[in-house]
């Protein structure tokens, strides 16, 4: 419970200011040791390599430095094989949220103050006409919540 709620958090903050706090990734990484998962070798190691892979993607600016940490973090929650559906679940997810901002972008109407309250709403949907990068902490908490629940399918 205690990840998801550090990852709710994660999704918050991302949605208001396209920022993950470092604490939010901290916190993942000490929850999965405690959890135990990360203490085994292989889990370790494939948790590395998936830093280093977005790591890479990072370098070339295809993701932010807070998703990489994010999505290192919590991959350390699985063992090897549920790492990689893990990252599957986090590819459909962002792949349902690249299509919801690309369907939206020339469709959703200008959100006045008038109509909501809620300043997020109003600056995501200014984002989303604008074609303005993704919080892709959306979709790394949507991928753990779908592994975590649902494990192997």
């Amino acid at each position: 419970m205690a990840a998801y709620a550090l990852l709710g958090h994660a999704v918050w903050v991302d949605l208001r200011v396209r920022e993950i706090p470092d604490w939010v990734s901290l916190g993942l990484l000490v929850l999965a040791v405690l959890n135990g998962a990360a203490t085994h070798w292989a889990s370790l190691a494939c948790g590395v390599l998936i830093y280093l892979l977005f790591f890479f993607l990072w370098s070339v600016g295809v993701v932010g430095g807070g998703d990489v940490k994010l999505i290192a973090a919590t991959s350390l929650f699985f063992i090897p094989y549920e790492q990689l559906i893990f990252l599957l679940n986090v590819g459909l997810a962002g792949g349902v949220l690249a299509m919801l901002y690309l369907f939206g972008r020339n469709r959703l109407p200008i959100v006045s103050k008038r109509i909501t309250k809620i300043r997020v709403l109003r600056v995501e949907s200014w984002r989303i006409r604008r074609g303005m990068p993704l919080p892709y902490a959306v979709a790394i908490a949507v991928g753990f919540i779908m592994t975590t629940l649902w494990g192997e399918w």
